[in-house]
């Protein structure tokens, strides 16, 4: 049980600064390891998820941010080949990346695929020295950072793929952080309604 929302709305504020403040000083080019980025954006996702999913289950989430959509990207499988662990890897392949299909997703949905992912691949913002080279040229590229993370969950991994911008996943953050519920009204002892607008403002 939680009872006090602000404990765990103060621990994701800290932790999305040092999120931001890791990748801010991570040198792509200096350290070209992505093991230490990755194991540290699925750590952090994957803890955030976690807590804002028991903050919803406790009612400490409005409902009006409940009844979000925020956008993402959706992939279609390209057929009806088994997705495994031995070929979740090849992306690529088993969905149809040159098609993203815009979609919207709610916090719970979005964070329950998160927590039960079965991929969780970061993309990268992958730039050209020189725009006259060749792409197959390996050494003209250089990582400029972190875009976003492919996901699915064991559920949907035969069905899609999906993608989330990593701005956009810290701005719902944001706003689960300033969410903060006025009104509540309970049924049989039960809550039925958490509301972060007053009955004057609505």
């Amino acid at each position: 049980m939680i009872l006090d929302s602000e404990i765990w709305k103060n621990d994701l504020k800290k932790e999305t600064k040092k999120i931001k403040k890791f990748f801010a000083k991570w040198d792509f080019e200096e350290d070209d390891s992505i093991g230490k980025p990755f194991i540290t954006l699925q750590k952090f996702s994957i803890y955030t998820s976690v807590v804002i999913r028991k903050l919803i289950d406790v009612r400490k989430i409005s409902d009006e941010l409940l009844s979000e959509n925020f956008s993402i990207e959706n992939y279609k499988k390209t057929d009806s080949t088994k997705v495994t662990k031995w070929n979740g890897y090849e992306i690529e392949k088993l969905y149809d990346l040159e098609l993203p299909l815009k979609r919207n997703i709610s916090i719970k949905k979005l964070t329950d695929y998160l927590i039960h992912s079965f991929h969780f691949i970061p993309k990268y913002d992958w730039k050209k020295f020189d725009q006259e080279l060749e792409d197959e040229d390996a050494e003209n590229w250089y990582n400029n950072g972190i875009l976003g993370i492919y996901f699915s969950s064991d559920k949907t991994k035969n069905e899609s793929l999906y993608f989330i911008k990593f701005n956009d996943y810290l701005n719902i953050i944001e706003k689960v952080i300033s969410d903060h519920i006025v009104q509540v009204q309970y049924m049989e002892r039960e809550i039925v309604k958490a509301s972060n607008k007053s009955k004057a403002s609505s």
